[in-house]
């Protein structure tokens, strides 16, 4: 699920294989329109589509210009990302 407020979407629920296509389709507009931060906090389970889903929103701010901030990644995240040898891409 998504939510925004302001420049702001907070992501929250699974991000998996199954999820990761809506949650992008989702995001893209709002990244397109100027939003500043992905705040992960709200996330329960991951799997390593969730490192596509974030580098999917870095690659499509970048399209714009724009950078994105994405906070609160959950420890599971942040452990694939340092098994795949990303962990300095994604936090």
């Amino acid at each position: 699920m998504i939510q925004q407020q302001g420049n702001i979407c907070q992501l929250s629920g699974d991000i998996t294989l199954e999820t990761v296509p809506d949650i992008l389709d989702q995001l893209r507009p709002l990244i397109q329109a100027g939003v500043e931060t992905l705040d992960c906090s709200g996330i329960k389970n991951v799997d390593s589509s969730a490192l596509a889903l974030v580098f999917s929103c870095r690659r499509e701010a970048r399209l714009k210009s724009q950078t994105i901030n994405i906070t609160g990644l959950p420890q599971r995240l942040l452990n694939l990302a340092s098994l795949y040898g990303v962990a300095d891409q994604v936090a």
